[in-house]
């Protein structure tokens, strides 16, 4: 709990400050007098003048603010050059647009450094692409895919493992149809269907063979407890045998159901086989109950390898997850904005912090891909035209423009105070979300 706490103060400290950054920098360059710069919305902790402005660290960590002279309609002076009202519309706007844009190149320059230090990635994608099961009435059974078939190649493109696969199948634009050849027992079958059904489908219905060998553990992990190590393979729960990693949860949830019909729920413990160096263990793991998913769980995660990548490769990688998100974030906005999406989806404080927890645990790559991940949400947000957030005092500026003079005071002061509310009301929501979530 002490490290998620520090974690989440951490991450979030520096990515208010880059985007606090950005406005004082835009500021101080077109001469606008910065009266204070704060890390936490107030009450005010730590504070030290240094020239005009006052440099604040205060005690709530969600947030932070550039205060301008003359941004307040009460100290507002067109005459002075120092006031924030004096500026054109193109200075103001500048200013303005600076945090947002400081977040997307924070974002821009920590996602490639994701791929050049080395991501984890589940350890099946660099393995030949078998097949362990087809689902029935999916599409691959459709294609005429079968279980142990091994696919080589995809519209000629040959593909030595899964990570190779999935971005071939990616790669086919609707209008093409899907080829497949595929080694069954030693002979080669080529099998074909429209793509532009596998774009609708959106899922193939196949399962990837996937090693039974235990990568790490969970939170609190029963498994770990019970003394299993990474690496282990397990080969049999209560003298059942395990041959992938895909049979493990439904072994569990079966072997509880049928369990705890004949015993207290507490003492229950299933009797894990298992692999280490050559030799074969018997270890007893009480599994636990998610709360969320109702699922019995031992708290182990698959096996993940590092994959790392030259700079060239990693700019354009980096790039085109970036790009991957925006559009992710815009089409989930869209969701919310015609109420097709969840509100369950969002997430506040407590959950981003727990989130940065699990990846300051992980390793420097998940923290370096969350904190970009973040950093573009806060872009992204802080550009929408809400009143309050930089996106509506541009909106505001633009109405200025068309109006060929500044909105009356009323209408401005009006639209902050929406704004706030509706801020603040979603920061309630998602905190009060988040507190439900635990429970």
């Amino acid at each position: 709990m002490l490290t998620t706490i520090l974690s989440f103060l951490a991450v979030l400290g520096v990515l208010i400050f880059i985007h606090e950054l950005g406005h004082y920098l835009a500021a101080r360059h077109v001469g606008v007098r910065v009266e204070a710069f704060s890390i936490g919305f107030p009450p005010t902790a730590l504070a030290k003048r240094i020239g005009e402005t006052e440099y604040r660290l205060s005690w709530l960590p969600v947030g932070g603010y550039v205060k301008l002279f003359g941004q307040n309609v009460s100290d507002e002076n067109a005459n002075d050059p120092t006031n924030y009202a004096a500026k054109s519309l193109f200075q103001r706007l500048y200013i303005l647009a600076a945090g947002p844009l400081m977040n997307l190149l924070f974002a821009f320059i920590f996602m490639p450094l994701v791929f050049w230090i080395g991501m984890d990635i589940p350890a099946y994608l660099n393995e030949p692409t078998i097949i362990h099961n087809v689902q029935a009435g999916s599409y691959a059974q459709e294609l005429g895919v079968r279980a142990n078939d091994e696919i080589i190649a995809v519209n000629g493109a040959k593909v030595k493992n899964w990570e190779e696969l999935h971005s071939a199948l990616g790669q086919i634009p609707p209008t093409e149809n899907l080829i497949l050849e595929v080694d069954r027992g030693g002979n080669s079958l080529i099998l074909e269907a429209s793509g532009i059904e596998m774009h609708h489908t959106g899922n193939m219905g196949w399962s990837p063979m996937l090693a039974p060998t235990v990568g790490g553990f969970t939170g609190e992990s029963p498994a770990e407890k019970a003394g299993m190590q990474a690496g282990d393979k397990v080969k049999g729960i209560n003298g059942l045998p395990i041959l992938d990693w895909s049979e493990i949860s439904p072994e569990v949830q079966k072997l509880m159901k049928d369990s705890k019909n004949n015993s207290e729920i507490s003492t229950i413990k299933l009797t894990v086989e298992l692999e280490r160096n050559g030799d074969v263990q018997f270890v007893e793991v009480a599994p636990y109950l998610e709360p969320k998913s109702q699922r019995w769980l031992l708290g182990m995660r698959m096996q993940k390898i590092s994959r790392s990548h030259s700079f060239g490769e990693s700019v354009i990688l980096g790039s085109e997850r970036l790009w991957f998100l925006t559009k992710a974030t815009f089409s989930f906005l869209g969701q919310m904005f015609q109420g097709d999406g969840s509100m369950d989806d969002l997430g506040g404080p407590i959950k981003i912090g727990m989130v940065i927890g699990d990846a300051v645990r992980s390793g420097i790559a998940d923290l370096f891909f969350l904190m970009s991940f973040i950093s573009l949400q806060l872009g992204i947000f802080n550009l929408l035209p809400i009143p309050a957030l930089d996106g509506g005092h541009i909106f505001m500026l633009l109405l200025e423009k068309i109006k060929g003079g500044p909105l009356s005071i009323a209408i401005r002061e009006r639209a902050q105070m929406i704004g706030f509310s509706v801020l603040i009301t979603l920061m309630i929501f998602v905190t009060w979300n988040d507190l439900m979530s635990l429970l």
